[in-house]
C-alpha cells in the first residue's frame, strides 16, 4: 500500500510540474491583461507542489498516508494537467488563426501577392530605411498589355488564371528582399530595395523577357503568351528633403506610373526609366 501511495504522489508532483511550467510559458505570451492571471496561476501550482513535497516528506517521518488523499491528489493533478493542456492548445490555434487572418488581409485574394495596402506600406518603410540610410532603392510598375482582349477573347476566367500564373513568373526572377503587389486589374508594383537606376532596369528586362518567353498554362485549350510594360523609377534620398513621407510615396509610386506609360506608347513589351 505505502509503495501504491507514494508512486500516485510521484506521478501528482510530475503533473503538477508540467502544468506549471505550461502555465509560466503561457504567461510570457499572453496579452498583459492576462499575464497576472496565468502568473497566478503557475504560483498556486508551484504552492501545490511544494505542499505535496511536504506531505511526502511526512510519510517518511511518522509512517502515516492515506491511499484516498493519494488518490485524489492524482486525480486532481491529471485534471488540473489536461485543463491547463487544453488551454495551452486552444491558444496557439487562436493565435494560429490570428496570424492567418492578419496574413489574408496583406494578400490579393486572387494572386496571392501583396494587396494595395501592403505594398504600399512596404515601400513607406523602404523610403523611411533609405532616407535613414541614405540607400537608393527602386520601384518597378508593370502592366499586361491589351489584357481586356485577352478577357474578351477568352473569358474572364482565363484573364484571372493568366494574373495567377504572371504572379509565379515575376516571383520566380525575384530576390527573397524584393515585394510585389498588385495595385489594379493587371497593374502590379515591385520594390527592389537596394537596386539602382541600372541594377533596377537589368531587374526590369530580366522580368519583362521571362514573362514574354513564358508559355500560361490555363483553362483554355492551349498554352498563352502575353507581354507586359514596365515602368522604373529609382529612390535618391539625398533628393528628397522638402517632402513628408506621405508625399515621397505619392510622388515614386506616381513617378513609376509615368514611366510604365512611357514604355506603352513607346509600343508595349519595354521598359522604361
Amino acid at each position: 500500500m505505502l509503495i501504491a501511495v507514494l508512486i500516485c504522489y510521484f506521478i501528482s508532483l510530475i503533473l503538477q510540474g508540467i502544468a506549471a511550467v505550461i502555465g509560466f510559458s503561457l504567461s510570457f505570451r499572453a496579452a498583459d491583461k492576462y499575464r497576472w492571471a496565468w502568473l497566478g496561476l503557475s504560483i498556486g501550482l508551484a504552492l501545490m507542489i511544494i505542499r505535496r513535497i511536504g506531505a511526502i516528506n511526512q510519510i517518511y517521518l511518522i509512517h502515516h498516508y492515506s491511499f484516498f488523499d493519494a488518490a485524489i491528489t492524482l486525480i486532481i493533478s491529471a485534471t488540473l494537467m489536461i485543463g491547463i493542456y487544453g488551454i495551452k492548445k486552444s491558444f496557439q490555434n487562436e493565435r494560429s488563426k490570428n496570424t492567418a487572418l492578419k496574413l489574408l488581409g496583406r494578400l490579393d485574394v486572387l494572386t496571392n501577392c501583396l494587396n494595395r495596402q501592403e505594398i504600399h506600406y512596404q515601400i513607406a518603410q523602404e523610403i523611411e530605411r533609405s532616407l535613414r540610410n541614405k540607400e537608393k532603392f527602386s520601384l518597378l510598375e508593370l502592366d499586361i498589355d491589351h489584357f481586356k482582349n485577352i478577357n474578351d477573347s477568352f473569358g474572364h476566367q482565363v484573364g484571372d488564371e493568366i494574373l495567377v500564373s504572371l504572379v509565379r513568373c515575376i516571383q520566380a526572377t525575384l530576390r527573397q528582399i524584393d515585394h510585389l503587389g498588385r495595385i489594379g486589374g493587371e497593374e502590379f508594383l515591385i520594390l527592389l530595395p537596394g537596386a539602382d537606376e541600372i541594377e533596377a532596369m537589368n531587374a526590369a528586362e530580366r522580368i519583362r523577357k521571362h514573362i514574354a518567353n513564358t508559355q500560361h498554362i490555363t483553362s483554355w485549350s492551349e498554352p498563352l503568351q502575353i507581354t507586359v510594360s514596365i515602368g522604373v523609377t529609382t529612390f535618391m534620398p539625398g533628393q528628397q528633403n522638402s517632402l513628408n513621407k506621405a508625399d515621397l510615396l505619392t510622388k515614386l509610386v506616381n513617378d513609376a506610373d509615368k514611366a510604365m506609360y512611357c514604355a506603352k506608347n513607346s509600343g508595349r513589351n519595354c521598359s522604361s526609366h
